[in-house]
């Protein structure tokens, strides 16, 4: 008889598998977190626009709540918060000076489900490599412009749709005074928007009851966040301060969090389900015992010999 190598190796999975499971411990963990994201906006119109120039700064994320299980060399995650996203950009005039701001805020609720690796796997300490994936819902979002009189560059394909106020010349155009001039509000972005992160964590627990941890993942928006009717308009040379090009937003997303935490045993559990699920101990009762009055007949004794 010749045994298949892929059934039998499905097979001796299957038995390690069971086996790990009994044998494996499980920490439970349910808590909040909070923390701030670093965001980087990607857009192409921007990386080529004289007009802009990138300026970093931090957001506050204000509130999360985590769920982890935690095995023998892996776990999960089910980390639910807001954050924001969007970067800030500063304005720049024809001699290269800063004359104001172009903000992108946009707020977020996701649902990341993650996996964790873990490469250092103590008692009390781990250390793990986080992958996961989230689905986020736009919670609010707009872009707005600040900036002096001066004189900015433009794309000559924009200057038919200027309106008044702005005077086209030979180096540039010359611009009048905006303060919080909205540029995109919430109707212009998509409201879903998926992305992918990767990570690491450390999770400290600090007595039997009590976990402290620390988490940093990079994120990667999947789509465009803007609608396809205001790209239409950007590609059409109506929106002025844009220039064609695909945009994706990216964050560091920093944060601590505290977790109660309950270890349970993993053959004290497969124990307790054998003796849920075992046979019945005690005499077999017969299935006719109702016709006697829900008790067995007895069988008479026989006669003692004299």
């Amino acid at each position: 008889m010749t045994l298949n190598p892929v059934k039998t190796g499905i097979f001796l999975l299957l038995l390690s598998g069971m086996y790990y499971s009994a044998d494996s411990q499980e920490v439970h963990s349910l808590g909040v977190f909070t923390g701030f994201t670093v965001p980087y906006t990607w857009d192409e119109g921007f990386a080529k626009d004289p007009r802009y120039r990138v300026k970093y700064n931090a957001k506050f994320s204000p509130i999360g709540v985590h769920y982890g299980v935690d095995r023998r060399g892996f776990g999960f995650t089910f980390d639910p918060s807001i954050f924001k996203a969007g970067q800030t950009f500063n304005i720049i005039n024809i001699q290269g000076g800063d004359v104001g701001e172009r903000n992108i805020n946009l707020t977020y609720f996701h649902v990341p489900v993650g996996f964790k690796l873990h490469l250092i796997d103590m008692s009390f300490f781990k250390v793990s490599f986080v992958a996961s994936a989230s689905a986020a819902y736009l919670m609010a979002g707009e872009e707005t412009i600040s900036h002096a009189d001066s004189k900015l560059r433009f794309s000559s394909s924009v200057y038919p749709a200027l309106p008044s106020g702005y005077v086209v010349e030979y180096d540039g155009v010359i611009v009048p005074n905006l303060r919080d001039h909205v540029l995109l509000e919430k109707k212009d972005f998509n409201s879903l928007q998926f992305y992918g992160a990767i990570g690491f964590r450390s999770d400290w627990d600090i007595n039997e009851n009590y976990r402290v941890s620390f988490d940093l993942r990079g994120y990667y928006g999947i789509f465009d966040t803007r609608k396809q009717d205001y790209i239409d308009r950007v590609n059409n040379n109506t929106a002025i301060y844009d220039l064609p090009g695909q945009r994706r937003e990216m964050f560091v997303y920093l944060t601590l969090g505290f977790s109660k935490i309950v270890e349970i045993d993993g053959r004290e559990k497969q124990k307790k389900k054998q003796k849920h699920t075992g046979s019945q101990t005690g005499p077999v009762q017969s299935k006719y015992q109702h016709l006697h009055g829900g008790k067995q007949k007895k069988k008479p004794n026989p006669p003692r010999k004299r």
